[in-house]
């Protein structure tokens, strides 16, 4: 999996604003800006449609996000930042690593190390990313929290937050200094407000969930042919039904549907980065564990919209959000 080192991001100067709409994951990575995506993993048609809108201010980003869902990808917060995540909208299952999202939750995370986000369906996230130069006592408060979480019982900061970016993320011209400084203001003493009143909680799960945890990390990082929900059961020392819920009330998946759907992506993504001339999808879906190529090819259309071939005759691929070193083992299967 990748590291954080030498990872680039795009930042804005103070009061500009940025408004895009995506139909791609390589649109929605691109107009990242300051967050930084990869090893995108495809759940669902169409996972990435949406918008990103975000507004700096002197000492603080506010980013939204609003996308379909349906989607896996590691992201880098913003450098020498702790970010404060407001959970507008969690329509089903949400997780960023080892914590289940909800709509109202406030996640914390910082710049240290690389986070996983996986989403079933669609969601609405409003960050709040803190540099620095921000204010001491929210910085203290906030890295004492960090991979923990408040509740936004009533929707107060993530309300102030989303109408400031509904109110300022169209404007052509960076905000003036004064108005910048204002909504900062505002901001941080909603935040410190709620942080006076509720102490960090950290997340909780079912013995079964920490298990299903735990091979989900593994799957995503390793992918081999001897794959298989009684296999890993076994493995993992946990019943097959135990480990069917545990994965379905995390990731609102099935583990074989997991599995499924991270193979076909690394079929995809070798299909874009191949040429038909050196190979063939036969060679490649069978490289990574398919072996009826009928039910293959109607898995693979569903989720990406076309025929497997099609996508290896495309003689100017898109890049997408993968990489080789999303992936830290893989076997050939005779």
């Amino acid at each position: 999996m990748r590291s954080k080192k030498n990872v680039e991001t795009t930042k804005l100067k103070k009061g500009e604003t940025l408004k895009k709409e995506f139909d791609t994951y390589v649109e929605m990575a691109e107009n990242a800006v300051d967050w930084t995506l990869f090893c995108s993993y495809q759940l669902k048609p169409n996972f990435s449609e949406g918008i990103y809108k975000i507004l700096q201010l002197p000492s603080m980003q506010i980013a939204y996000t609003n996308m379909e869902g349906g989607v896996m990808f590691d992201y880098v917060a913003p450098e020498e930042c702790i970010t404060f995540s407001l959970m507008k909208n969690i329509s089903q299952k949400a997780c960023i690593d080892q914590m289940k999202l909800e709509t109202g939750m406030i996640s914390v995370v910082d710049d240290k190390r690389v986070y996983n986000l996986m989403c079933s369906a669609q969601v609405e996230i409003l960050d709040i990313s803190l540099n620095k130069n921000a204010d001491p006592t929210l910085l203290k408060k906030l890295t004492q929290a960090v991979d923990k979480y408040y509740v936004d019982n009533d929707q107060k900061i993530t309300t102030l937050t989303k109408g400031f970016i509904t109110e300022f993320s169209d404007s052509s011209s960076p905000l003036d200094t004064q108005t910048s400084m204002q909504i900062e203001q505002q901001i941080t003493e909603a935040m410190l407000k709620l942080l006076d009143v509720q102490e960090a909680q950290t997340p909780h799960f079912t013995k079964s969930e920490k298990t299903a945890i735990q091979i989900k990390k593994d799957l995503f990082k390793h992918m081999d042919h001897t794959m298989s929900v009684e296999t890993l059961a076994e493995k993992y020392t946990i019943s097959v039904k135990s480990l069917q819920n545990a994965f379905k009330s995390l990731y609102g998946l099935r583990p074989n549907e997991f599995m499924r759907l991270l193979k076909l992506n690394l079929v995809h993504h070798e299909l874009t980065q191949s040429k038909s001339t050196q190979t063939s999808v036969l060679k490649i879906a069978r490289k990574w564990g398919f072996a009826h190529m009928g039910r293959f090819s109607k898995y693979y259309t569903e989720l990406f919209g076309e025929n497997p071939s099609v996508t290896l005759k495309n003689i100017n691929p898109l890049v997408d959000g993968m990489h080789t070193h999303c992936v830290e083992r893989k076997e050939e299967i005779p």
